[in-house]
């Protein structure tokens, strides 16, 4: 079992540095939207995660992560030295796992996501990416930038599992409203990452969850709230596992809970796991987290940043 959770924590800005050089980059990313409004890309493997494939320098197609779980975005730093990116700070950050990822600042000049193919070939450009470059080796497979939070807090995201189709809107003209059988529902925000509040997994109500869609697991919860749902060492039903993410991983220990309640909806057969360690974000005792595994339970998923709200379809609508 493979996890991919958030980058960086923030904690009061857009990152949390543990340490920090001077010469800092300044952030200039802007986004320049079609006219249409919005942009339309397929997505491609691993399907476990939100990627798609999005042209900028150098020549040759890059591929992208779309995470809610990570701020602010990231540039894998084998290809910032591939395009001699010129870079400022640097310092050592927090990941999902890890109190210790180190990362350099610079800035992508453009990126251009959308399909030509796919809804009228509208495009989204992206100028001056603020990415600090960090190694992502570690990773099971190629990933050369991650959009995190600073990007997607300024486009409404819809994600469409069934046809796997990504859409970025402009936040004025929003997602579309949740079809036969959906549901909005309010978002609440752990620091800056969207996060549903009253999940419940087997009688027991997790007050509040972020969705990450950079993390390939179910539900992923921190060491007090495993304690409570019994997912410990030596229970009943509990294996164990390698987890990875940015900065390194480790072993991880997962549960299948009989119904998870999400909102007016009840999913069965639903797995869990938490870390066997206390650093990094989920290494905190009520940290809980919704990844993709979860969210490709429904038809389309999509988050609003600036109404805080979130819309879900279910597979069975009729």
């Amino acid at each position: 079992m493979v996890l991919f959770h958030r980058l960086i924590r923030a904690a009061g800005g857009p990152m949390c540095y543990t340490s920090m050089s001077a010469a800092m980059v300044e952030d200039r990313t802007a986004l320049e939207f079609p006219s249409q409004g919005a942009a339309t890309v397929a997505l491609c493997e691993p399907y476990g995660i939100l990627c798609c494939l999005a042209s900028g320098p150098g020549g040759y197609p890059l591929r992208v992560m779309i995470d809610t779980g990570t701020d602010p975005a990231a540039i894998d730093a084998r290809l910032a030295r591939r395009l001699a990116l010129p870079t400022g700070g640097s310092g050592v950050g927090q990941g999902a796992a890890s109190d210790s990822v180190a990362f350099t600042e610079t800035t992508l000049p453009w990126l251009r996501l959308g399909d030509p193919h796919v809804s009228g070939g509208q495009l989204l450009t992206i100028r001056d990416l603020y990415a600090p470059a960090l190694d992502l080796s570690s990773l099971p497979f190629a990933v050369d930038v991650v959009l995190g939070y600073s990007v997607l807090r300024q486009v409404a995201l819809r994600v469409d599992f069934q046809r796997r189709l990504l859409t970025l809107t402009h936040p004025d003209i929003g997602p579309q409203a949740p079809g036969r059988g959906g549901a909005r529902m309010p978002l609440s925000f752990f620091e800056h990452f969207p996060a549903l509040n009253n999940l419940e997994v087997d009688g027991v109500v997790i007050a509040q969850a972020t969705i990450d869609t950079g993390s390939n697991a179910t539900i992923t919860v921190g060491p007090g709230l495993a304690a409570r749902l019994g997912l410990q060492p030596g229970n009943t039903g509990v294996s164990l596992a390698q987890g990875t993410g940015f900065g390194g991983g480790g072993d991880v220990i997962r549960r299948r809970f009989h119904q998870a309640r999400l909102g007016p909806f009840v999913l069965e057969d639903v797995e869990l796991d938490t870390h066997l360690a206390w650093a990094g974000d989920l290494g905190r005792a009520e940290r809980a987290n919704i990844g993709t595994r979860l969210l490709s339970r429904f038809a389309v998923v999509a988050i609003d940043y600036e109404r805080r709200e979130a819309v879900f379809d279910p597979l069975d609508a009729p």
